[in-house]
Parts: structure tokens; sequence; C-alpha cells
């Protein structure tokens, strides 16, 4: 039967391999985004510009100064029109920055695990059910 250190030990595995995973493996550089990613974000026919970053940050806001005349209800909606037209640029930027990692090695520790705790966990069932069958005979368990 396996023991919980060993149980342990797999799990320990599988989240290292999970944290690999998520290793670019050919440059040993995480797939965090880079600082240089941003999305942009244009209205008022171009007068008005927005650039966001990861995190969902708003890094700036441009306005045109020929749009501060405008009718703040206006100029709020056309701002709010920029930002999320920057939003949705980055969510599209990050999309193809970042690869997708390589399940292999989390698969195979999941098995790992799998192969190692249905044989514990079946010792566990097996002892509990042998103490209820003797508490059910009236026996000490």
């Amino acid at each position: 039967m396996t023991h919980a250190s060993e149980l342990n030990k797999s799990i320990s595995d599988m989240l290292a391999a999970l944290g690999r995973s998520t290793v670019d493996g050919d440059a040993g550089q995480s797939t965090e985004p880079s600082t240089d990613v941003r999305g942009v974000g244009e209205a008022a026919d171009g007068k008005i510009r927005v650039v966001a970053v990861p995190g969902g940050e708003v890094e700036s806001v441009w306005i045109d100064p020929r749009l501060m005349r405008t009718p703040s209800e206006t100029l709020a909606e056309e701002i709010r029109l920029a930002t999320n037209a920057a939003l949705a640029d980055l969510r599209a930027a990050l999309a193809g920055a970042l690869p997708a990692p390589d399940t292999t090695a989390v698969l195979a520790q999941l098995q790992e695990v799998q192969r190692t705790a249905v044989p514990q966990l079946q010792g566990f069932i097996d002892a509990l059910t042998g103490v209820q069958e003797r508490l059910a005979n009236g026996r000490r368990p």
C-alpha cells in the first residue's frame, strides 16, 4: 500500500510539473505577458486615444484639445468607447502573446497520482468497512 508521504510527494511532483508547464521550455522564459503588451482604443474619429496594459489598468488617455468644447456627456461616452476598445484590444493581444502550456508533463503526473492514490484510498475504504462490520456485529473496532 502507498504511504501518505508518497502520495504527498506525487502531488508535489505534479504541482512542480504544472509549474514547469507554464515556462517556455525553449527559451526558459516565463509565459507571463511581457510588459510591452498593450491595448489601444480610439474614439471620436481618432481624437481620443486610450492605452491599456496588463492587469486591466489604463496607462494613458489622450484627448485632442479641440474636443474639450464637446458636451461632457458626449465626451464621457467617447472616452468610455475608447477605453472599452483598448481593453478588448489588450485581451486579444494577451491571448496571442501567451503560448498554450504543454500539458504532457501534467498528464503524466496526474496518471502517477491516480496509480498511487487509488490503492491507498481502497485500503482506507477496506479498513473503514471492516470497522463498520465489527460495529454492526457488536464487536469492538
